[in-house]
């Protein structure tokens, strides 16, 4: 029971401090860094989460210019796409992350085959408290998109039920450019 007890606390303690970071958003600590190292140490945290499971993550990249972002965010945003693509695989699949680039922007897309989300779903994805999860905080996402807008940047998503979700996370080289439309 006591074991019971500790669980739940640590699940009460990831609930607040989700909701204290989505009421109190922190300005990003941009730094001028390659993407790549990034998206390595998010790719190692999720790994972890994965041990018990037969599911890959395979990265590729190209050759990308430096991007102004805040690595610790950006590590937060991959980490929770991650996480959530690893939760909807059964007990095996694969999670395709690829860095390249879109225009002015550098183009990270986490892909997997895992069941997909119905489009009903789909539509909320991004708000807050929306979860489809018995032990979600359905903040995720919601923090996520907020992540990668002070970024001047977007977040796309695709998915086909059966098939797979990619997730695709946009961000501009250099801050100074304008917002996407």
């Amino acid at each position: 029971m006591v074991a019971e007890v500790k669980q739940e606390a640590l699940h009460i303690n990831r609930i607040l401090t989700d909701l204290l970071e989505t009421a109190r958003p922190k300005q990003p600590n941009f730094q001028r860094e390659d993407l790549t190292a990034t998206i390595l140490h998010a790719i190692m945290f999720a790994r972890e989460q994965a041990t018990t499971r037969a599911i890959e993550i395979v990265f590729e990249q190209k050759t990308v210019p430096l991007v102004e972002h805040d690595p610790s965010q950006i590590h937060q945003v991959l980490l929770t796409m991650l996480l959530n693509a690893i939760q909807a695989e059964a007990r095996e699949g694969r999670i395709v992350v690829t860095l390249g680039s879109r225009d002015d922007y550098a183009s990270i897309s986490i892909a997997d085959n895992g069941p997909g989300i119905p489009p009903e779903t789909l539509k909320n994805i991004f708000r807050p408290f929306f979860t489809t999860k018995g032990h979600g905080t359905g903040l995720g996402l919601s923090l996520a998109r907020r992540i990668v807008e002070d970024h001047a940047g977007k977040i796309e998503v695709t998915s086909t039920p059966g098939q797979g979700t990619t997730f695709v996370v946009l961000l501009p080289f250099e801050r100074s450019h304008p917002e996407l439309a």
